[in-house]
Formats: structure tokens, sequence, C-alpha cells
């Protein structure tokens, strides 16, 4: 069972946790499919997964020459159980190119730098992971 708002962590929680997958909650924005997601409750800690993949045209040096993407990019929102308090600045990557994504509280998972001069392609899978507790 997901964590519900005003239920409290306990020692018995801790120790006999019942872990709970979530496997839908993740829309991808217009050009990206989703094609993993998984969040993974146990003791009140929260593990997400997220792979998109890139439908659309190829995104040609999306940061430029400084790595910031400008404006950020909405590639996703998140339903309610996969949003932390605040924002969580984490880690993304295609396996060849690499940058940084910003999960929000409203459910927005904005794409914010990208590595210098690389470009993601048309299937493309763009993944990052991200952990919290609520």
């Amino acid at each position: 069972m997901p964590w519900q708002p005003g239920q409290r962590i306990t020692a018995n929680g801790l120790n006999s946790p019942t872990p709970t997958t979530i496997t839908s909650g993740v829309t991808a924005a217009s050009g990206w499919q989703v094609t993993l997601q998984t969040l993974d409750i146990v003791s009140g800690l929260r593990v997400a997964n997220v792979t998109l993949n890139r439908t659309g045209a190829d995104i040609t040096n999306p940061g430029g020459t400084s790595g910031n993407i400008t404006p950020d990019l909405e590639i996703c929102t998140v339903a309610t159980d996969w949003r932390p308090r605040d924002s969580l600045y984490v880690s993304c990557s295609t396996g060849i190119g690499d940058g940084s994504m910003r999960i929000q509280p409203d459910g927005s998972c904005q794409w914010l730098t990208w590595i210098p001069g690389a470009s993601v392609s048309s299937g493309s899978s763009m993944r990052w992971t991200w952990t919290f507790a609520r």
C-alpha cells in the first residue's frame, strides 16, 4: 500500500517492510514515449525509474556551447505518488550523452542541461532515477 498523508514511520514498519511497485503514473510530453516507469516503495523510501524514448525529431545540440538548456524543457509529468516534497535535481543519460533533470513537486520533469555539442537522436532512450521519502 502506498504511503498516505498522516502515516507514520514506525520501528515495526521499518523491520517488516511490505514493498509496493507502481508501474503507471508517468505521462510523456509530445515527441517522447514512456518505455519504463517503476516506483518502488519500501519502508517509506521511494525509488523512481523512468525511461523515455525520443519519438520526435532529433534534438540538435540542446545544451549549446554552455550545456544549459534554455528554456528548460518539460519532457514528462508524474502522478502524485511520484512527486517529491521539494524539487530534486538528478542526472539523466542516453548512454551517449548526459545532463540533468529537475523533478518538481507539481509533477513536472524538466530537462535542464546537456553535454555541449551533443544531440539527442530520434530513437534515443533518456533515463533517470530519483530517490526520496515523503
